[in-house]
């Protein structure tokens, strides 16, 4: 008997044990929580860079106009001068005496035409009274004419004389960084040719030569923006070194070539930099950054672009948080922004955190942004 109620009753205890358990039921997960901004819509200034070299805005060569030995050279090589100070004496004696000769030579002519004018007045009284000829008065009047062109003459000798006397000082023509001397004292200098005896180069202002290319000069050209002054002004550029620091100041582009080089396919353009501080030197290289304003740009954080075979997208919220592409079009990087030329709306809301959570038709929860949370 005992036999027959063990197993009966071991069937109930599992029967209850089992009956009773709740059953198993499969519980979606939540769905994925991201943060969303709107793209920040302004007025940015994008910049296009175009290698350039800079070239001393003036140099002149310093050179002995006329014949002698160096007598004195008054600087050191290397030395900046201002505008007439004195550079170079070649010895002036023999220049000096010149003076002097051409000096008396005017006296004498200039005697000579007194007594030219004394004789013709006395010839025409005498006329008068028939004492002497015509042919006498004719003769004094020519007489006066060849004594004026004496003085002249004289007198250019003379210029001439302390022109040549004058080249025996030699002065800077404008301020500026002298070269080092190419010749020493006692030299002869002017032998047959004017001889160069230093370089004379202008470093404030200075130049900044540059190639641009025909589809950035097309929309300058298209909005009536021209260097020569008869447009619109071309904006300040700026110049980035080559160590990548960017210049203190600004400059001015003020000379394009009249015509594109159709060979490399762009235009020779000149920018012109004060160079206060002398921080540039003639023979450096640069980059030019043209400026080009946009008005309205849409821009959304780098870090937000994704990229496909398709292309550069982001991924945006709709109103019923579902996750949705946008392909885009990208402009130029600002800082950590991206200009989004074509492909997304200003009201839009993009994903900036949480995209590894986020794929394309999947609904979402937004989060509240950062800055939101800080500033209530």
């Amino acid at each position: 008997m005992m036999n027959r109620i063990l197993p009966a009753g071991l069937a109930c205890t599992l029967l209850l044990t089992f009956g009773c358990a709740k059953k198993n039921e499969f519980k979606a997960p939540p769905a994925p929580e991201v943060t969303v901004q709107h793209p920040e819509q302004k007025d940015v200034t994008i910049y296009a860079g175009f290698p350039g070299r800079l070239v001393a805005h003036d140099d002149v060569e310093i050179r002995a106009r006329v014949k002698g030995f160096l007598k004195t050279i008054d600087f050191v090589d290397g030395q900046r001068v201002e505008k007439g100070d004195l550079l170079f004496t070649i010895e002036p004696e023999e220049y000096e005496a010149a003076v002097k000769s051409a000096e008396a030579k005017l006296e004498q002519a200039k005697a000579s035409k007194k007594l030219a004018d004394a004789t013709l007045q006395k010839n025409k009284k005498a006329w008068e009274t028939k004492a002497v000829s015509e042919l006498d008065v004719l003769s004094a009047e020519a007489e006066k004419d060849s004594s004026v062109a004496a003085v002249m003459e004289a007198q250019a000798a003379l210029d001439n004389a302390k022109l040549d006397l004058s080249y025996t000082k030699i002065h800077a023509p404008m301020a500026g960084r002298l070269a080092r001397r190419t010749l020493s004292v006692g030299n002869l200098v002017g032998d047959g040719a004017s001889t160069l005896l230093t370089t004379l180069v202008v470093e404030a202002p200075i130049d900044v030569f540059f190639n641009i290319d025909e589809r950035t000069i097309a929309p300058f050209k298209r909005e009536g923006i021209r260097a020569d002054g008869t447009g619109k002004k071309i904006p300040p550029v700026k110049l980035e070194m080559a160590d990548g620091v960017l210049h203190i100041e600004e400059g001015r582009v003020n000379y394009t070539d009249p015509e594109i080089d159709p060979d490399t396919g762009t235009l020779r353009a000149r920018a012109v930099f004060e160079n206060k501080e002398l921080h540039l030197l003639p023979g450096m290289y640069g980059k030019i950054l043209l400026p080009k304003n946009i008005k309205d740009a849409i821009l959304v954080p780098d870090l937000a672009v994704q990229l496909d075979m398709s292309g550069p997208y982001v991924l945006v919220v709709t109103a019923e948080n579902k996750v949705e592409s946008r392909y885009i079009t990208r402009g130029a990087l600002i800082d950590a922004s991206r200009i989004v030329k074509e492909g997304l709306a200003a009201d839009e809301r993009i994903i900036v955190e949480g995209i590894q959570r986020a794929r394309p038709g999947i609904e979402v929860r937004v989060a509240t942004p950062k800055q939101e949370k800080e500033n209530p």
